[in-house]
């Protein structure tokens, strides 16, 4: 009986204690290498709204796939911050090395000047698949001054080189990888925007 009680107790004192717990882990997104700085002449001051995300994303823990309709996460391995606003810091961070420009901001922070452009992302997808290959899918879309619309709705779809799915290092670093991918995209967006509007007539801007 004595023996019971004592297994018992250090039991309930395990649980107190989280003796046998996995430690809990915290991760960041990365933002891209300053060396891969672009070379644009005109230093653009973008602003972007904040980042939506599907509900099943807006939780700490990091997710990931098992199927087409099944995800999973592990309680030990957590964001070091909201996803959407990691998403936009690193965005922030990799469209000011790509435009080459400090004039890139996160709204809803205030800056002296308003932007010359908006953008606006709308995360569709932003996990390791189930194959192990980080996937990305976003609609996103570029607004000039008083609401003049650059391009309509932008579907981009991305994926990334497979990777081991138990290693969280190697899922967050694949997620930024690919991330730093979809930023290019924008980035070549915002360049080609700005060489068209610097060629229309006055009339049209």
């Amino acid at each position: 009986m004595w023996f019971g009680l004592l297994l018992l107790l250090a039991g309930c004192a395990s649980m107190v204690t989280g003796e046998g717990s996995p430690p809990t882990r915290y991760y960041l997104l990365s933002s891209m290498a300053e060396h891969k700085r672009g070379n644009v002449p005109h230093k653009v001051r973008l602003a972007l709204e904040p980042v939506e995300l599907p509900d099943y994303l807006t939780r700490p823990q990091i997710v990931y796939r098992q199927g087409d309709h099944r995800l999973a996460m592990e309680e030990s391995d957590l964001w070091a911050e909201t996803l959407d606003a990691g998403l936009a810091r690193v965005m922030v961070d990799n469209l000011s090395i790509l435009l080459d420009s400090d004039q890139i901001w996160s709204l809803p922070v205030k800056r002296t000047q308003p932007p010359e452009m908006r953008l606006w992302v709308r995360m569709l997808r932003f996990e390791v698949d189930a194959g192990g290959r980080a996937s990305l899918a976003a609609r996103w879309k570029l607004q000039g001054r008083e609401g003049q619309e650059f391009m309509n709705a932008a579907l981009t779809e991305l994926q990334g080189h497979q990777i081991d799915v138990r290693d969280k290092d190697a899922q967050v670093a694949a997620l930024s990888s690919i991330l730093e991918e979809f930023c290019r995209q924008v980035a070549a967006r915002v360049v080609r925007n700005m060489g068209e509007s610097r060629r229309a007539p006055p009339g049209d801007r």
